[in-house]
C-alpha cells in the first residue's frame, strides 16, 4: 500500500512537471475532493484537471511532496506532509509556494489507493482580489 501511494506521488509531481493534468487527475479517485490553497472546493476529475491545467497554464512547472507522515485509518490511508509548489512567472521569474497538505487515500473498486481527498494549506496567506 505504501509503495503504490508513493509511486502514485510521483506519478502526479512527473505530470505537473510534463504540463499534463490528465495524468495528474488520474491520481484521484472518481468523486474526490480538493481544497486548494486559494479556497476553492473541487469535486471530481474533471474539476481538478482543470484546476491544474489553469495552474500549468500560469506557469506551475513542479510540485514536490515530502511526506512527513503516513498513517491506516478505518481502511484508508491518511498522508501529511510540506509541499512546494514551483510557477514560472514571465514579470518575476520562479516563484515557489510552500505549505503544509493533507491527503486521505482510498482504495477504489479496481484496488487501486487513490487521492480522495486533499487539502493544501499555504505558509502565506493569499490576498482575494
Amino acid at each position: 500500500m505504501a509503495g503504490e501511494i508513493e509511486g502514485a506521488t510521483a506519478a502526479l509531481m512527473r505530470s505537473i512537471e510534463h504540463g499534463d493534468a490528465a495524468t495528474a487527475a488520474g491520481v484521484y479517485a472518481g468523486d474526490a475532493i480538493v481544497l486548494a490553497p486559494a479556497g476553492d472546493l473541487l469535486h471530481g476529475r474533471a474539476e481538478i484537471e482543470a484546476y491544474w491545467q489553469a495552474g500549468i497554464a500560469l506557469g506551475l512547472s513542479a510540485v514536490d511532496f515530502q511526506r512527513r507522515v503516513l498513517a491506516a485509518v478505518a481502511g484508508r490511508v491518511v498522508e501529511v506532509g510540506r509541499y512546494a509548489l514551483s510557477v514560472e512567472a514571465a514579470r518575476v521569474g520562479r516563484v515557489v509556494d510552500r505549505g503544509t497538505y493533507l491527503v486521505l487515500h482510498s482504495q477504489v473498486a479496481d484496488g487501486c489507493w487513490r487521492r480522495s481527498v486533499d487539502v493544501f494549506n499555504p505558509d502565506e496567506p493569499r490576498t482575494v482580489r
